[in-house]
């Protein structure tokens, strides 16, 4: 990949929340580190799966890099230059985000018209038929009818909804997208629609993605770059052939192994997670992953493992990998 432009660069970013205790006193009992010492790139024209399950950072990497929430510390680079306090009005235009929850993300007060139109409201000084000249076809794309632009969100599917959630993403015609888990609310067979649509709506706009999910098999089927967090630390990133080949750490290797196959005489070998998710106020010291590692070394318990890159362009943070040989 290191011949492709880089898009977004993101440098040693934090973000840590402090823990008060009491009502009214505020006293500062503790700091939970929800992204800690993050660093990563994210190519022009690809998808960069992001994948961990819940509580491991994923959202709140998001939200940083959208300009949503400040960071701590750290850098968050656009076409080499560094996105300010909450984003620039410039950037705003080149990166939107589409979220989660397809009922809650659109005003159920406003008309879908005023939603799709609310960004060229804001960022531009289009008249009334040049608004109309971008949404329609945009609209079509998406395979929502003309006659919706006077409806309301609650008079479409959870389906619907996110397709003009995607439609407003879209319509100042950004570079960079992040889509925080777009189809985890999302029948099953309503899923596959949506994860095409976002393939399709790349290629055609030339799009990059940042990918957030906590499903393995959604991460597979859309990723070219499969990037894993755990409580704040990224512990694999690898290109999505490299990754599913040759799985390296054991938390990535358990999610893996989550991953159902449908075929209920299927037989594989599984690596089970035991002991006890490690409270995020206070983890242990060392390696994160030590209280549930089935590989568990004395140095794990000492020393935070660094991300390494043990094959090309495959990296992991695992003491593990003094050489290339990979976990069974």
């Amino acid at each position: 990949m290191n011949d492709k432009e880089a898009l977004v660069e993101v440098k040693n970013l934090k973000k840590h929340f402090p823990v008060n205790k009491g009502m009214l006193s505020h006293k500062t009992v503790g700091t939970v580190k929800a992204v800690d010492d993050v660093s990563f790139t994210i190519y022009k024209g690809e998808t960069l799966g992001l994948i961990g399950e819940s509580g491991c950072g994923k959202s709140t990497l998001s939200r940083m890099l959208i300009g949503l929430m400040d960071a701590t510390d750290g850098q968050i680079l656009f076409k080499g230059q560094q996105v300010g306090t909450k984003g620039s009005q410039s950037f705003r235009k080149e990166a939107q985000m589409i979220f989660q929850d397809p009922y809650s993300s659109l005003d159920p007060r406003m008309t879908i018209r005023r939603i799709i139109e609310e960004p060229l409201r804001i960022h531009t000084k289009y008249n009334a038929k040049q608004k109309r000249e971008l949404v329609l076809p945009l609209l079509e794309k998406v395979s929502i009818p003309e006659d919706a632009l006077g409806k309301y969100p609650h008079e479409f599917s959870g389906g619907q909804r996110q397709r003009i959630g995607i439609a407003r993403a879209l319509v100042l015609g950004p570079e960079f997208v992040i889509c925080d888990e777009p189809v985890s609310a999302l029948d099953m067979s309503v899923q596959a629609q949506i994860l095409n649509l976002f393939k399709q709506m790349q290629k055609e706009f030339h799009l990059t993605y940042l990918f957030v999910s906590h499903d393995m098999s959604v991460v597979k089927h859309i990723s070219d770059r499969i990037m894993v967090m755990y409580l704040g630390k990224v512990v694999e990133l690898a290109s999505k052939h490299e990754f599913f080949s040759n799985t390296l750490h054991p938390y990535s290797i358990a999610l893996m192994n989550a991953i159902p196959i449908p075929n209920p005489e299927s037989v594989r070998s599984k690596t089970l997670l035991e002991g006890e998710l490690p409270s995020p106020i206070n983890p242990p010291a060392g390696c994160p992953f030590q209280s549930r590692c089935p590989h568990v070394k004395p140095e794990c318990s000492i020393e935070m493992p660094s991300l390494n890159e043990v094959e090309p362009g495959h990296f992991v943070a695992c003491h593990l990998f003094a050489g290339k040989e990979g976990v069974q």
